[in-house]
Formats: C-alpha cells, structure tokens, sequence
C-alpha cells in the first residue's frame, strides 16, 4: 500500500464513487473507503435514475465522463420522458434500474480504474483541522493523504426510527458514522440535522397485478450516456395505485406512534417527497394518493411503493399496504423507516466543495444538505475533481449557473444553503432553456476538456459531437427558405425537425439527436440572450428595494412558498431575498415584474 494518496473518498455511495473517478482520470492516487465495500453503489432508497432537472443532471455527470449515465443505461428496465406536456428544455428523462445490477456495474467501474479499495470504518481526520494529512481508521489506522473527500450520505450520526423502535445506522444493515460526526463538531464544524425516509418493500407475488394500472416502458432508442452504449433490452412493467380514505384512516389511528409527530425526530424532510403521515397531517381533505408501482429488479422478488414513505410501527405500516388495491393478501418483506443524519450547514463550503476552515477537505453528496442520487453524484464529481487538482497544485473547477444544473445547485447550496433537503428543479435555474438534456454534451465539453477530467475515448466521442454541431448550425446560418435564413426560419412555431430537414439536402444522413438539439438552440436563442442580460443585470439587485411592499402574500408572480418565505423574512433588497432558501430565479423574475408594473400605476 502506498505511503501518501492524492485523495481519500470516505464513502461509496452515489457521490463517493464519482469522486473517486473523477480524481483518478486527472491521473491521482485514489483509495476509496467504506463499511461495506459489497453495498457500494447500492440504491438504497427507489430503484430510479432521473426525472425532472434530475435527468438533466444525470446527462451533465456523462458529458464531466461520469460513470452514473452509462450504469444507468445498462440496467435499465423502463424509460419515461416525464414533463412532455410542457416543452421540450424542461423535458426529464427517467429510468427504472434493476437495482442489483445497478450497483454491480458501478462497482466494476471502481475496481476497473485502479482506485484502491478498503472495507473500513472512517472515524476521524486525521492531523490539525487546517490543513489534515488523511484520516483514521477503526480497523487500519491512519490513511495518509494530500486531500479527502468526505460523501458519508446519510450516515453521519445516523439515526433510523420506526413507530417507537430507534437505532443507530446510516441506512437498514448499516451501521451510523457516529465517530467521524464527533470528531467533525469537535473540530468546531457546523453540522445540522435532516431527514428522509423510505417505504416498504413488498414480496411480488403477492400482489394481485391485475388490479393495478399498468404503465408500460415508452419506445424509445434513449440513453443517458452520450456514448453509442446499447440500452438493456430487459423491460419490465410499473403499475399505479391509490391510497384511499381507509388508509388515511389508518395512518391516523397509528400517528401517536410517529417518531416525527412524536417530536422524536428533530431533523426537517423534504417537502417535495414527504412520508406518508405528512401527507395525512398536512392534506387532510385529500381523499387520495397516487403509489407508484416499482420492480426493485428484472423478474426481483420485491416491489418499491414509491409515494408510501412511512415510518410508522410495522402493523399499521401492513393495514395501510393492505387497504391498495391489489394489496389485500400483500407480505412485507422489508419495512420502512425514517433515517435522520447530519450534514455540514452551508457557511462551511466554499464553491469548489471545499470546507472553508481547512485547506483539503472536501465533502460531497447528502452531507453538502441535498436530496436524491443525482445531485449527490454530481456533487461528487466536482468535489473528486477539485480534491485531484488540488492534490497536483491545480486551479480549481468552479462551475456556473448559467452553464449547468450542477452549478445551480453547488451556488444554491454554498451562497443560501436550503431549510430542508434540496431537490433540484427546473425553476430553480433561470437559464433552463439553456441548460438541456439534450445538448449538455456541448454545454460542457470546453470545461471538461480545460480540466482533464475526460478520458480520451470521452474527449473523443465528445469532440465528434461538436464537430457534427458546427457543421449542423453552418448549414441552417448558409441555407434560405423563400428569402429567410434556415436558422431564422426553423425558430417559427410549429415547425419540426422533420420540416427542416425537407428544406435541406445538407441535413439528410446529420445525426438525428445533435440535429434536434442545435435546431432547439436555435428556436431557444432569443430566449436564452435575454436570460443571459438578466443575469448581468442582477448584479445590481442590491440597488432595488423592497420596502414599499406591504404585502408578499397578493404576489401573483410568485409561488406560494416564496410567499411565505418572504412575507416572514422580509428583506430590504432583491439581492437579500435572493440568498433566502426557498426563493428561485422565477421568483425574482416575478417580483420584477411585479414592482415594473408598480411602478406604471
């Protein structure tokens, strides 16, 4: 074993493992460390990668050469384009992976790059909090390293409840990071506490399928990676049903054994994917809930019921999955559970990832206070990347805003943080129309290429993308249709790629996917120069006031939430309301719209 690594990734979970890539295709030094190295990669909560901006992300983790896009890819079982009915920038690609197979491939890319594995506990840094020299081991010792990354997930100071049961882990099976939270608050970090949950798992056969709606996997050649990967010809078939007024009923009876109403649990959920007692508590007059049907695996023993959150005591959690539909003779194979954990308060990361009161450290994933796969594995990438670099005495990656999601959520989290687990949205990024999944290939290549964090093959295939775009977007600026240039003309409504292409020979054997992402640039550009002046021009909001606003709660050009946050914050400026967790660009956009229209009245 060598003396020195550049970089330590304590964890292998969704950020972990990309950290740990990304370090290694800069060409550093990489041992990644985990309790359990046979859990790496594992799903621990839905078996799904994507959806809404989340997919987004997925395809931005490939273009940064990513390992989560092609995993995905590989052990798909069903695809769905969710948000069709709005328009094609806000799209979201999602996917079911087998679960088991999911994990087995991220854990070959691992063993197949050359990172050193070791089955460990991590419970400390180790050397003066200012500049550490590794971390300390339970079983090994000290690990020496130049720099760490810590993407511990939920295990920091892990706690898993369920009715009046409590037990210390990071997830079921697991065991919680108590040491490594102890020495963190000790070296004076600020760590605050979140929670999440998970539903139960239900043996499949028995179920009575042919009660359930059926959803089929959409026909479709998409994939994630922007590789020519073949997706997995395995399919399988989701269902949905709903709750009703008897399982409301249920959760009711049952809600004096809650951990989170019994004020057991201190940490806040997240509001967008709450437990099924939240719903109850907080939707009283709504007579149902959607559950989402989910294999864990192709031909798996168990289904996933996504929507079903709970951590209530194991009786009422079978009374309420016997009174679905369907679900009547149903057998719980694994129950639910709520996990409360800690996580670094947002003043203590920089927006490299780094944690400002040391020098090399790192963190990543659940513990930067996100929610979800995706974002802890963008999350990872940058903060693997930035650790390499700075092991080699190199200038940090700093992403933008107004070039992907991931730079939306690192500015997010590292400038206002977020008051409860952070999701990434469409609305939360003002650029959107911009920031696609389809064309995240080209978005990031310059970025990723100036870092070397691509592999040759990656660079390569990259690098054809751009070419076939150029040559794409010469044709559409060369070319006319009846006096107008093809490119002004393809922005008109209604006009599809089809029509474009009948309009030019040049564009006939183009490759379909960069041909369709070009012409959306192209109708997108008006849009996307207009947002990019308004972030230009945002650099003067601490010159407008909000004084003269008496009221936030009659602001149609806002959200609800936003509302309240801001009727019960009230800041003095636009900059201020901007740095308030909760508020979105749409949100300022909408209060400069409303105090324009206030100011011609």
């Amino acid at each position: 074993m060598m003396n020195t690594w550049d970089v330590i990734v304590v964890g292998g979970g969704h950020a972990g493992i990309e950290a740990a890539l990304a370090a290694t295709r800069l060409g550093c030094r990489v041992v990644l460390i985990s309790a359990k190295t046979s859990r790496i990669g594992e799903m621990s909560c839905n078996p799904a990668i994507g959806g809404i901006a989340k997919g987004t992300i997925v395809r931005e983790i490939d273009a940064l050469d990513g390992s989560m896009a092609r995993s995905a890819d590989a052990t798909t079982l069903h695809f769905r384009m969710l948000n069709r009915r709005k328009g094609p920038a806000v799209w979201g690609p999602r996917v079911q992976s087998d679960a088991a197979e999911y994990a087995r491939a991220q854990q070959l890319y691992i063993k197949s790059s050359g990172i050193e594995i070791i089955e460990d506990e991590v419970t400390a840094l180790d050397g003066v909090t200012d500049r550490v020299t590794g971390v300390k081991c339970r079983k090994s010792g000290s690990i020496r390293g130049k720099t760490v990354v810590l993407a511990a997930g939920t295990f920091l100071g892990g706690r898993l409840f369920r009715g009046e049961e409590l037990w210390k882990g990071g997830r079921i099976g697991d065991l919680s990071a108590e040491a490594l939270e102890k020495d963190l608050t000790e070296r004076m970090f600020h760590v605050e506490r979140f929670k999440t949950g998970t539903p139960a798992r239900i043996v499949r056969s028995t179920v009575n399928t042919a009660e359930l709606e059926v959803q089929r996997s959409e026909l479709t050649k998409f994939t994630f990676s922007f590789g020519k990967y073949k997706p997995n010809d395995k399919e399988e078939v989701c269902y949905l049903t709903y709750t009703d007024k008897n399982t409301m009923n249920i959760a009711k009876d049952f809600l004096h054994l809650s951990p989170l109403m019994a004020g057991r649990i201190d940490g806040t959920g997240p509001r967008y994917c709450p437990s099924f007692e939240d719903k109850v508590v907080k939707f009283p007059d709504r007579q149902r809930h959607k559950i989402y049907v989910e294999p864990m695996g192709y031909g798996s023993r168990d289904f996933y019921l996504n929507g079903l959150s709970t951590s209530l005591p194991r009786e009422a959690q079978l009374k309420m999955v016997r009174s679905l539909p369907g679900f009547e003779k149903a057998e719980i194979s694994d129950y639910g559970y709520a996990v409360e954990y800690s996580y670094f308060h947002f003043s203590e990361i920089d927006e490299t990832l780094r944690l400002r009161r040391t020098e090399n450290v790192f963190a990543a994933g659940q513990i930067c206070g996100t929610s979800g796969y995706e974002e802890a594995a963008g999350l990872g990438l940058i903060a693997g990347a930035n650790a390499g670099r700075l092991a080699k005495s190199l200038e940090p990656l700093i992403m933008s805003r107004m070039d992907s999601y991931i730079g939306v959520m690192i500015d997010d989290i590292v400038s206002k943080g977020a008051d409860e687990p952070y999701r990434m949205f469409s609305s939360r990024a003002e650029n959107r129309l911009y920031l696609r999944q389809d064309n995240a290939d080209r978005r990031l290549y310059r970025s990723a290429d100036r870092f070397g964090i691509l592999s040759e093959q990656k660079r390569e295939l990259l690098t054809g993308n751009l070419k076939e775009a150029d040559t794409i977007w010469n044709v559409l600026e060369g070319e006319t249709v009846d006096g107008t240039r093809l490119s002004k003309w393809c922005r008109r409504p209604g006009v599809s790629v089809e029509d474009v292409v009948t309009r030019s020979r040049n564009l006939v054997n183009r490759d379909e996917r960069v041909l369709a992402s070009v012409i959306l640039d192209e109708k997108y550009r008006g849009y996307i120069e207009r947002n990019l002046r308004r972030h230009e021009s945002r650099r003067d909001l601490e010159k407008i006031s909000l004084r003269r606003i008496s009221s936030y709660m009659e602001i149609d050009e806002i959200c609800w939430e936003a509302r309240e946050v801001l009727e019960r914050e009230r800041p003095e400026t636009l900059a201020r309301a901007e740095r308030i967790p909760g508020i979105r660009p749409t949100d300022l956009n909408g209060l400069l719209i409303y105090l324009g229209r206030q100011r011609s009245t």
